[in-house]
């Protein structure tokens, strides 16, 4: 049975051991950590992240600046990505912390997506710590197979988790789906909670961000192609050598189609998209408020 809490920081998820092995983070996709961490420590924990946008080690920052220090282990998932089938896997390094990595190329691959949830499930039931797993973005999945293949899924993955005392969030934005999809797919989940946006954000993911900078120090209308060339050059500097280079073309994809509709929909930028131009929509100082905000959260 279905709970739904409309509180941002509903008391008991994720904190009783009898408590939900799934719980549903409905809200906009800046708000992206929703619930999760409030009231954790993070030695009690092994956290598993299944990002779709999100680089690996950008979510690893994300965590520590959230925490405070990282959980005892840690593990990612990239869904999306394609990869050499000789080498199924990688391990990533964050200063000095080992991120095993595990790639599923096809959303649509849920045995294979279940497999490897399962793989660091098994590996950690060693430790003492409880699994956690935090699954960035539902949209994907639902996209390519659908709300039934997806319920299934869910309804998989939750008797593993209960088996094995762990839990898995997962985040979906209403905004992406019709209502008919969101209330199939939210009775498959344990708990449903309503993570309320504040307000306008700027999301723990930098793209938006970089966007917000690049569009505060115009002087007007901006194009798609030059923002996704200044967004590709920003993260291409920041990230360590051994990450394959972003691509400014697959980034004004991203921007057209994923970043900008939702900066649009928040009312912080406006979008000519015939002309594929775009301007802020805020004034200067609320964008100032807007990006100090976030510094002032990863400190």
């Amino acid at each position: 049975m279905t709970r739904t809490s409309q509180s941002v920081t509903p008391d008991g998820v994720g904190q009783d051991s009898e408590g939900p092995a799934t719980v549903l983070l409905r809200g906009p996709s800046e708000e992206t950590w929703g619930p999760i961490w409030d009231q954790r420590d993070p030695r009690t924990m092994n956290v598993l992240a299944i990002t779709t946008r999100l680089d690996p080690l950008e979510w690893i920052d994300a965590c520590e600046t959230q925490l405070g220090e990282l959980p005892v282990k840690t593990g990612a998932i990239r869904i999306g990505t394609r990869i050499d089938p000789a080498v199924p896997s990688e391990r990533r390094s964050h200063e000095g912390v080992d991120l095993p990595l595990t790639a599923v190329e096809r959303p649509s691959d849920l045995d294979e997506l279940y497999t490897a949830i399962n793989l660091y499930i098994t590996e950690w039931l060693h430790t003492d710590q409880q699994t956690v797993i935090w699954l960035e973005s539902l949209t994907p999945v639902i996209e390519h197979v659908g709300a039934k293949r997806t319920i299934s899924f869910v309804e998989s993955l939750a008797e593993r988790l209960r088996m094995t005392g762990a839990i898995a969030y997962v985040r979906v934005d209403p905004r992406d789906h019709d209502d008919h999809t969101l209330s199939l797919v939210g009775d498959a989940f344990d708990r449903v909670v309503e993570v309320e946006s504040s307000g306008p954000s700027v999301a723990t993911d930098t793209r938006e961000e970089s966007v917000l900078r690049t569009l505060r120090t115009a002087e007007g209308p901006v194009s798609v192609e030059t923002i996704a060339g200044r967004v590709a050059a920003s993260e291409n500097a920041r990230h360590p050598e051994g990450r394959e280079p972003a691509n400014a073309r697959l980034v004004e994809i991203d921007l057209y189609h994923a970043c900008l509709p939702k900066l649009a929909d928040r009312g912080i930028v406006s979008v000519e998209w015939d002309r594929r131009l775009v301007k802020l929509a805020l004034e200067p100082a609320r964008v100032d408020a807007l990006l100090e905000r976030r510094d002032g959260s990863e400190r």
